[in-house]
């Protein structure tokens, strides 16, 4: 009788034990392995703790008391990953980019709810900026708030990003990584993926080399610029200095070539923040087609004038103008992508 209840006792123990593993632990065959090793323990203790040198109710509830509880027993297997913060250093990587992703699609989202807003309610531009940077804030705020607790919680339980994927994936992966190292492709020292360059710098260059002639070009405004409406060329002189800046930074860009992907990463954050600065001064400009110009040539002066856009049309160049809003909005989030990929390069 009391070698039955020994074994129930053991047979409980190891059950609540397996209760408090981890989830991660238990989708994997190692968790057998780990219950069959602390049995094994958990007897010989309970034999060495008895005065008959055979396993007793006395001396297994003694071996338990001695291992500890199920929920100590477990802990030990949640302590998987280095510190950071209060998220492992494992998950920190798989945490910003998430983080970013989100912050992307709450931006997304946020401009697709201003233009529908924009053509079904006809509100105010101060309503139209304040709806948007509210509503992107309120998101971030959220997304922040949800996500950090989500990727706590995973490090208090010892989750990596590895258990998250399929058998097929990690074999599809180990096989890769295999062919890489056997072809010599650079490999991240921060994720052990493979790497490929993450710009062309010749499409770099040349791309910004047009960009800071276009902005050369909106700044001096040699053409028309005095049948411009003075708000109307002091804009455009803005654009210029954004294009210019942005031009500028593609250049450098492809200069430093596949190097340095700290200081791509700040070149790609600078490039959001002009973005930001685009947006309101498109959608100023749909909200004041007054301003924008319509060139015709007058064949009787032989003269170019400025009519302006006719009022028929003040909805069609509203609708464009603030389309070209959402194309910028979205553009940013190109950047977005990059800050995330590159960081898989340092």
């Amino acid at each position: 009788m009391n070698n039955i209840e020994s074994e129930n006792i053991i047979k409980e123990y190891l059950k609540e034990v397996k209760k408090a593993l981890p989830e991660w632990l238990k989708d994997k065959k190692e968790h057998k392995e780990i219950l069959a090793d602390l049995e094994d323990h958990l007897r010989e203790n309970a034999r060495e703790l008895s005065d008959t040198g055979e396993i007793t109710t006395e001396s297994t509830y003694a071996a338990i008391e001695r291992m500890g509880s199920p929920k100590t027993i477990a802990k030990e297997y949640k302590r998987r990953g280095t510190p950071h913060v209060y998220i492992t250093k494992e998950m920190w990587p798989l945490y910003l980019r998430v983080l970013t992703t989100v912050f992307a699609v709450v931006i997304v989202l946020n401009v697709v709810f201003m233009f529908l807003g924009i053509i079904f309610e006809n509100p105010s531009i101060e309503q139209i900026l304040g709806n948007l940077f509210s509503g992107i804030q309120l998101g971030f705020l959220i997304a922040f708030a949800v996500i950090s607790i989500i990727f706590v919680v995973l490090s208090m339980e010892g989750y990596f990003p590895e258990d998250f994927k399929s058998k097929k994936e990690l074999k599809k992966e180990k096989a890769l990584m295999a062919k890489v190292r056997e072809e010599g492709y650079p490999i991240s020292k921060k994720t052990g993926k493979p790497l490929k360059p993450f710009i062309k710098p010749l499409e770099e260059i040349i791309g910004g080399g047009i960009g800071i002639i276009a902005g050369v070009f909106f700044l001096t405004q040699p053409i028309f610029k005095g049948l411009l409406d003075p708000l109307f060329s002091i804009i455009i002189q803005i654009f210029g200095i954004l294009v210019v800046v942005e031009g500028t930074l593609d250049v450098l860009r492809g200069i430093i070539g596949n190097h340095k992907p700290l200081t791509h990463q700040i070149m790609h954050t600078i490039k959001v923040l002009l973005k930001f600065v685009w947006i309101p001064l498109i959608i100023f400009l749909a909200f004041n087609p007054q301003i924008f110009p319509w060139f015709y040539y007058n064949e009787g002066l032989e003269l170019w004038l400025n009519v302006g856009v006719s009022t028929e049309f003040y909805d069609l160049y509203r609708n464009l103008m603030i389309f070209i809003a959402v194309i910028a909005g979205l553009t940013s989030i190109e950047d977005i992508y990059r800050i995330i990929k590159i960081e898989n390069y340092k």
